[in-house]
């Protein structure tokens, strides 16, 4: 094996790396979505913090999906950050406002308009924030493994051509007469071809397959995650 490496030439360590990068990501993947919670974990998981929101502060439900791993307690903290956050822009937007609020409260039909719009305003961003948090999770790297399965074939490509113009160049220089004298320079080019298509082919079956098990991984999550998303809305109708 080291011979054969060492008679591919130097793009062999970047084929190396590339295989490196292949193997980490597949097994980090397969790791991170066979762990994927299932329903009755899920929903046991959601019933945990909805019980920590009702009977505590969002400080205190921060703290235990901080604490937390796992996909719903990334997107659950997700939620937990851009809640806050909508709150803030709430309260300076009420602040800006100043007397329009005053008029507002004088007439029951134009308040309740104006808090079904900042309701909905609210469900959507909270539901942009699940569909992104649970999209990046699961595809976390996946883009590597992609690239890697793209790249690696080009890279042998490369070593096949640096490869032949090593033996033209032993041939313009030695003549034809000895076979061995372009042998090297043959023997690099098929060996970066062969060590490219090894790598890309593993890679991109993982690509595809890591690829339609993080979408139903996905969607078995987001199921959970919007609930949750709800019960945000429902506090913040109580406040």
């Amino acid at each position: 094996m080291i011979e054969l490496f060492v008679a591919g030439g130097p793009l062999m360590y970047a084929l190396l790396l590339a295989a490196i990068l292949g193997i980490a990501v597949i097994f980090e993947r397969f790791v991170v979505l066979f762990r994927i919670p299932t329903p009755q974990k899920a929903e046991k998981q959601l019933a945990q913090i909805e019980e920590v929101l009702y009977s505590g502060s969002l400080e205190d439900c921060a703290k235990v999906v901080t604490k937390g791993k796992g996909i719903l307690n990334y997107v659950f903290a997700r939620l937990l950050r851009r809640y806050d956050t909508l709150l803030i822009e709430k309260k300076d937007l009420e602040r800006a406002r100043g007397d329009k609020k005053t008029d507002l409260a004088k007439d029951p039909v134009a308040q309740f308009l104006a808090d079904q719009a900042e309701a909905s305003e609210f469900r959507e961003e909270l539901h942009i924030t699940v569909d992104d948090a649970t999209r990046t999770y699961v595809t976390r790297f996946l883009a590597v493994l992609s690239t890697v399965g793209n790249v690696s074939p080009l890279l042998g490509l490369l070593g096949t051509i640096t490869g032949m113009i090593t033996a033209f160049e032993s041939i313009a220089t030695s003549g034809t007469g000895d076979p061995r004298v372009v042998a090297g320079g043959i023997s690099q080019a098929l060996i970066t071809t062969a060590t490219g298509l090894i790598i890309a082919i593993p890679a991109i079956v993982g690509y595809r397959y890591l690829g339609s098990r993080a979408d139903r991984a996905r969607s078995s999550v987001e199921m959970y995650a919007l609930a949750f998303s709800n019960t945000l809305l429902a506090r913040l109708e109580q406040e």
